[in-house]
Formats: structure tokens, C-alpha cells, sequence
């Protein structure tokens, strides 16, 4: 038994040490992931070269708080402070040797520790290259770029939280009673000892109702061995081979076997049982744990990406806008650019919108009659429109459908848009071909997207339909977006009932197929549909009417002014939930209310309800930019006239307030 006691002890410290090794790891990878992310950046390079630090503050400087950094500075190849920000933790002003930074021209990339007057801290280094060299091999360093964490109480706190240990700079004189421990040498870029960490977890295993049971048996074998020695035989030795083998080798059976012995070995058999499933439960729990950790770094890595060039376009144009001497025609293309550039962005929130709705399984198919020849044609015009590339040649082909079909026709328009944007996008030269095939004997209609693009390489091929799975190609400019469009349409398709592959071979091309049912609407239904006529909206829409607009945000109160002004309206403002319910309560004249549901003091909510007590009458629409299904299923729950998602469009709040404001 004192020899399992060590062993276990020994196996558990192992253990420990490669949980706190691989913890200290993935902690210190995702810093390591931003260096590299943050130095492939084209307008780095021309910081390293102009010293804009307008730019360095706006774009590099938050850092320190995004990510909780207490020092970032930038290094010319040559060893030359160019400029450095960091948290009042850190009064060092040049804290990286020349040294070092000799050394991570030869690595490009470079982690290490450094002793400093304020205490020890964390060195993530990384060369500054141009976007098209995010491997940093093509080029020459432009520069250098450091981050640094101090390793202070702040820093042992988020890691003990963690580790679920007690952390400390190891002294040497440490004792590790009834602990398992591990001990983190802390090295510095000529990979010399600066410190070490020293981390301990309590150990509370305990044998003590084994001991006391082998005890009390040992004492009744004795005892029994004049008066009883064949019934004591028969009542220890099978059971106690069991315990044998499962201390050894943990054999399930033999756990089975302890269990089906009447007694106190019964229980020792339910105690054994109950100890593997929590190991067992303890290792997946540590395995979804690592892999969760990679996934969110992976998933922060691809957003940080993808929202920081809209937002660079958004703020630059802007920027530029303040500059009076513009020509009309420089403005009017800046102010083009900014309205794509927030297209863009919006496209990558709904994007996450949509594969968070199709995760929690929010999203249900809405099958309705569709004309899908005039879905197609739609889908046919807009390309031939927005395709500019003379260079593709693009084929648009399908058989007509005499009938209407029942499917869904935003779940495939978007399948069919997201196809052919890829083929679009990966193609050069060549030709893009759409097709689509009715094969009533298999009760399906079936679609192809073909094109003679760059192809997709063997071993990427089986990550296609994976979210944020993107194909890099140094000649692929526009090779945008999160990587969900393939994730969400292959989700639509299964949603509605059909299939989705594909084929593909490196600069020859690709094909998607994909199929639906078919499923034709009765005659009778068809001739049932109510049509619904858009009736135009009239200019004097407002005819002076009072409208109460609760929005704390100064910014989206001056747009949903400007547009209700534009048709005549009179309006009211109200900052808070507070205050939109006391004017409702002076203001009789009130025609209808337009409420956000997060304000600071009273939330909408709150403020509906309170405005319910003395006043049913009076419209009360939601505003918010919340997405979710049951933040709509709340707002319908609660009673509120209707709601308008943000951002606002400007037809769709005409046409709602028109429709509750007719006489």
C-alpha cells in the first residue's frame, strides 16, 4: 500500500506538472498568436518608417488594455527606441536589451523572460513584415515589436484561478507537505535562468479506509485462523484479489465481481466504481477544456482579423472626411467606401448571428409557395449587373418550372449567392456556370456551380464545410470574410431536407452540387394566396405627429430623427427608461413611442411596463440590436406593439409606423 501511496503520489505530480507546463503553454500562445497577427500589417511597416504615432496610438496602443499588456514598444533593426506605451505598473522607458533584439532578427519570432526594476516579465517579440509575408521569410524586418505582462499579483491571481494552485517565485526553501508541486524555470532570450515559478496544488488523497479495512481484516484473519480458517479463507482471499487487480490494473471486472459480494466489499466495489468515473469525467472535462481554449483563441485570431480591416477603412475615410478642402468627388468616394466598409462589417456580425442561432437550433425552415424561375432570374441579373471581371465567362442555366414549389426562399437564395460568390472570387479567368436540373423520378431539384478557379488543395479539402475554414492563396484578394458562408449553407441544406458535396482539383477548378425536394403546391392553396400590394408611402407620412424616441446612444437618436423629420414628424427625446416614462405621463399628445431596450438607469423593458400601468393605448415600438430569438420571443412576451431591429432601415420604420399610425 506505501508503495501505491508513491506511486500514485509520483503519477500525480507528473500529471500535475504537464497540467501546469500546458496550461502556462496555450496561456502564453495566444500572446505569442497577436504578436504575429499585429506584425504582418502593411501600415505597421510604413509606421516603422513615418513614426505617425497618431496611428501607433489608434491602432497598435490598445493593445495594452484588449488584451491586459503593461508594456508595448517598437524597436528599429538597429537597436533605436522608435516609441513605447505602457500601464503605470511600468516606469522602465527601454526595457529590451540589444541584445535581444539581435536575436529575434534571427528568429522573427521570439518568447522570454526578462528581470526589471519593477520585478520579472513576459517578452513576446516578433518582427515587423509587410501582409503578404505573414510567415516573415520573404522579406526583412522593417522592425520590432514587443509586448510585455509584469508577473505580479494580478498575474498570479488569473493563474491560480486557473491552475487551481498557489503560485509564488520559487526561493528554495520550500516544503511540499501533503502537496503535489512543479517548478517553472523562467529563461531569457540567451535561454539564461531569470527566476522560476513555483506552483503547488493540495494533495488529498488519502488511503485511510482502505488501511483501516486491510487492517481490520489482517486482525480477523488472525483471529479467525485457529476457530474458522476455511470460512475466513473463502470470505477474504477472493475479494481481496480483486481489490488486488483493481489497484493494479484497474480491471473493471473485477470491480463488477467486488460489487456482487454481499458486504462491506460491496461498497468498497461502489467506492472503486465511482472513483474511475470521475477520473474518467476529470480527463474529458480537462480535454474539452484545452480544446475550448484553442478554439477561442482561433475564433478571436479570425474576428480580431476580419473586423479590423472594415473598421481601419471606416475610421481612415472618416478621418479624411474633416479635411474641407475634399473635392465633391473625393467625398462622395469616401463616403461610398464607409458605407461598404460597414456593409462588410455587418455582414460578419450576422454571420456570427446566424451560426449562433444555427448552433442553439433557433433557426427553423419557413416553407412557402416560390416562384423559383423568378427567384433565378432575381439571382441572374444581379450578377450579370455586379460581375465586372471580362475576364470570366458566366453561364446561367436551368430548366423552368411550370409550378410554384414549396421551400424555403431566403435559406436558398442564400445557398445559391454563397456558391457563387466563392466561385467568383477564386476564379481569375475562366468560366463560372450555374445550373439547375429537375429530376421529378428522384423527387429533387438539383443545382451545380461550377468554375475553372484555383481549385482546393487534397488536404483541405475535408475542412470545407467547417466554420471558419478559409482558403489562403496569395493571389486571392478578396479573400474576405469569417469563413462561415459553406458552414451556414451546408446547415441550410440540411435544414431543408437535401444534400451538399463537392469535387475539386488544384488550377483546374471546382464543382458544388447541392439538392432540395421537390415538393409542388397544390392548385387549390396556390389560388387561395392573398397577394399583398406595397402601397406607396406618402411625403406628409408625419402630418405633425408626436413621436417620443427613448435612445440614450446621441449618434443613433440624430439618424432616426433625421429620417422621421424627413416625412414631417414632430419629435420628442427621451435618455433613459426614467425619463421616457415621465413624459409619457405629462404628454398626452404623444402618438407613438419608440423605445431601445438598453438604456442605462430604466431599461426599455422596464419602462414599457411601467408605461402599460396609465397608458394601453399608446404604440410602443422595441428597437434593439439584439438578434436572438428569444430576446424577440421576451419583447412579443411582454406585450410591446412591435419591434425594428437595429440598423435601422429607413423603409421598413416608415411602412411600421404608417401601418399603427393610420387613422
Amino acid at each position: 500500500m506505501r508503495i501505491q501511496e508513491k506511486e500514485i503520489f509520483k503519477s500525480s505530480n507528473q500529471i500535475y506538472n504537464n497540467e501546469i507546463h500546458t496550461l502556462l503553454n496555450l496561456n502564453s500562445e495566444s500572446f505569442t498568436s497577436i504578436s504575429i497577427d499585429v506584425t504582418y500589417w502593411d501600415e505597421f511597416v510604413d509606421f516603422t518608417k513615418t513614426r505617425n504615432l497618431e496611428w501607433f496610438n489608434v491602432s497598435v496602443a490598445n493593445l495594452l488594455d484588449a488584451y491586459k499588456l503593461e508594456y508595448v514598444s517598437v524597436y528599429t533593426n538597429e537597436g533605436e527606441l522608435i516609441t513605447k506605451v505602457s500601464t503605470a505598473k511600468i516606469k522602465t522607458k527601454d526595457l529590451i536589451p540589444k541584445a535581444a533584439i539581435d536575436e529575434l532578427l534571427k528568429k522573427k519570432i521570439d518568447h522570454f523572460y526578462l528581470k526589471i526594476p519593477e520585478g520579472v516579465v513576459e517578452i513576446f517579440g516578433a518582427t515587423i513584415h509587410p501582409s503578404n509575408d505573414p510567415f516573415k521569410n520573404k522579406t526583412n524586418p522593417s522592425g520590432c515589436f514587443f509586448m510585455a505582462r509584469l508577473l505580479d499579483n494580478e498575474y498570479f491571481a488569473d493563474i491560480e484561478k486557473i491552475s487551481t494552485s498557489n503560485i509564488k517565485f520559487y526561493e528554495g526553501n520550500e516544503k511540499a507537505v501533503k502537496t503535489v508541486y512543479t517548478i517553472v524555470p523562467l529563461k531569457d532570450y540567451n535561454d539564461k535562468l531569470v527566476s522560476e515559478l513555483y506552483f503547488k496544488r493540495a494533495y488529498n488523497i488519502d488511503f485511510w479506509i482502505t488501511k483501516t479495512i486491510l487492517f481490520i481484516m489482517g486482525i480477523a484473519i488472525v483471529f479467525s485462523w485457529i476457530i474458522y480458517y476455511t470460512y475466513a479463507k473463502k470470505w477474504s482471499k477472493l475479494p481481496l484479489s480483486f481489490i488486488k487487480r483493481i489497484l493494479r490494473d484497474g480491471d473493471q471486472s473485477s470491480i463488477n465481481s467486488l460489487k456482487n459480494i454481499k458486504g462491506e466489499f460491496r461498497y468498497i466495489g461502489k467506492l472503486f466504481e465511482e472513483n474511475q468515473i470521475k477520473t474518467k469525467e476529470l480527463q474529458i472535462a480537462k480535454d474539452k477544456a484545452e480544446e475550448s481554449d484553442k478554439l477561442k483563441s482561433a475564433f478571436l485570431m479570425n474576428l480580431s482579423h476580419e473586423v479590423r480591416t472594415p473598421m481601419n477603412a471606416i475610421l481612415g475615410f472618416s478621418d479624411l472626411l474633416s479635411n474641407t478642402d475634399l473635392s465633391p468627388e473625393d467625398k462622395e468616394k469616401y463616403i461610398r467606401i464607409i458605407k461598404e466598409s460597414g456593409k462588410n462589417l455587418i455582414e460578419i456580425i450576422d454571420d456570427l448571428v446566424e451560426m449562433s442561432k444555427i448552433d442553439s437550433n433557433i433557426i427553423k425552415p419557413n416553407l412557402t409557395p416560390i416562384d423559383l424561375n423568378k427567384v433565378l432570374d432575381d439571382i441572374e441579373e444581379s450578377y450579370k449587373v455586379v460581375q465586372k471581371n471580362s475576364n470570366i465567362e458566366f453561364k446561367f442555366s436551368r430548366e423552368n418550372i411550370d409550378k410554384k414549389i414549396i421551400t424555403d426562399k431566403t435559406k436558398l437564395t442564400e445557398i445559391i449567392i454563397n456558391l457563387l460568390n466563392n466561385a467568383f472570387k477564386f476564379t481569375n479567368e475562366g468560366f463560372v456556370i450555374f445550373d439547375c436540373k429537375v429530376k421529378e423520378s428522384k423527387n429533387e431539384i438539383c443545382f451545380t456551380v461550377k468554375d475553372s478557379g484555383i481549385g482546393i488543395p487534397d488536404d483541405l479539402q475535408k475542412n470545407v464545410f467547417k466554420r471558419f475554414s478559409k482558403l489562403s492563396d496569395s493571389e486571392v484578394s478578396a479573400n474576405d470574410g469569417l469563413g462561415l458562408g459553406l458552414a451556414i449553407s451546408k446547415a441550410y441544406v440540411d435544414m431543408l431536407g437535401g444534400s451538399i458535396s463537392f469535387q475539386s482539383q488544384v488550377n483546374v477548378g471546382t464543382i458544388f452540387n447541392f439538392s432540395i425536394p421537390l415538393q409542388y403546391i397544390n392548385e387549390d392553396l396556390e389560388n387561395s394566396l392573398t397577394t399583398i400590394v406595397k402601397q406607396p408611402l406618402p411625403k406628409d407620412l408625419g402630418n405633425e405627429k408626436l413621436i417620443l424616441v427613448a435612445e440614450d446612444d446621441n449618434i443613433n437618436y440624430l439618424l432616426i430623427e433625421k429620417i422621421l423629420k424627413d416625412i414631417n414628424f414632430n419629435i420628442l427625446r427621451a435618455h433613459d427608461g426614467v425619463e421616457a416614462v415621465n413624459i409619457c405621463k405629462t404628454n398626452n399628445e404623444i402618438d407613438l413611442v419608440l423605445m431601445d431596450i438598453k438604456m442605462p438607469n430604466l431599461d426599455g423593458y422596464e419602462a414599457f411596463k411601467q408605461i402599460r400601468e396609465f397608458n394601453t393605448d399608446i404604440p410602443i415600438i422595441a428597437q434593439t440590436s439584439y438578434s436572438f430569438q428569444e430576446e424577440l420571443d421576451k419583447i412579443e412576451a411582454l406585450g410591446f406593439t412591435d419591434f425594428i431591429s437595429k440598423p435601422i432601415q429607413k423603409d421598413k420604420l416608415y411602412a411600421m409606423i404608417q401601418n399603427y399610425l393610420k387613422e
